[in-house]
């Protein structure tokens, strides 16, 4: 029984590490970008869930050029918009995902109180 659990927990954790280089983005439908976004958030941790999902607003913005663009569009406020998004991020993994938002001008952080 030992053994068994042992063997489990490599295998989880092996699965959480290898998403992050094996899975590559499908952006070809809204659909499957918001399913694979979904997919790999939900195999991170909470700090790279963070660093992940700040990567795609960085991304999702990363074209707009003024404050106006943002507010006549209404797909860009208050949610991500998978269309550009997926756009971006198709035949990308995680790591790349990442290193596409770091080229952006847009630069995303996270608030505190």
């Amino acid at each position: 029984m030992k053994n068994l659990l042992i063997i489990i927990t490599i295998l989880l954790f092996s699965a959480c590490a290898s998403i992050k280089k094996d899975f590559v983005f499908d952006g070809s439908t809204i659909e499957s970008t918001q399913d694979g976004i979904s997919e790999v958030i939900k195999r991170l941790k909470p700090a790279e869930k963070i660093e992940f999902t700040m990567a795609l607003l960085a991304i999702q913005f990363s074209d707009v050029k003024s404050v106006y663009e943002v507010i006549d569009d209404p797909t860009m406020i208050n949610e991500m918009n998978y269309f550009i998004i997926g756009k971006k991020i198709d035949g990308l993994n995680y790591y790349g995902v990442l290193d596409l938002a770091k080229t952006s001008p847009t630069k995303v952080s996270k608030a505190t109180k």
